[in-house]
């Protein structure tokens, strides 16, 4: 079970999702350090937490899995990645 999972439907169809959602991603790699690579339609998180980041049609998935230590900022990990999820795709 991931430590963090976040979604949100959208409106924008995939492409448009997925040009918005690797705008946001090349934010939190400058932020947070988040590293990783796109296989398709899903970015696969790699550093300094494992996940994805799944873009369809109509919705968009963040899951996370946190070391122990990340757990401390569960709260701040997920609040930014709302923060940005929200200004991506409105």
């Amino acid at each position: 079970m991931a430590a963090i999972d976040i979604s949100r439907t959208h409106a924008l169809g995939k492409e448009e999702a997925k040009k918005r959602a690797d705008q946001m991603l090349v934010k939190l790699q400058e932020k947070m350090g988040i590293k990783g690579t796109w296989a398709d339609d899903v970015f696969n998180i790699t550093a300094p937490v494992t996940g994805t980041f799944k873009v369809t049609e109509t919705n968009v998935r963040i899951e996370l899995e946190l070391s122990f230590m990340m757990r401390a900022m569960k709260g701040t990990i997920e609040g930014k990645i709302n923060e940005s999820l929200d200004k991506a795709l409105s």
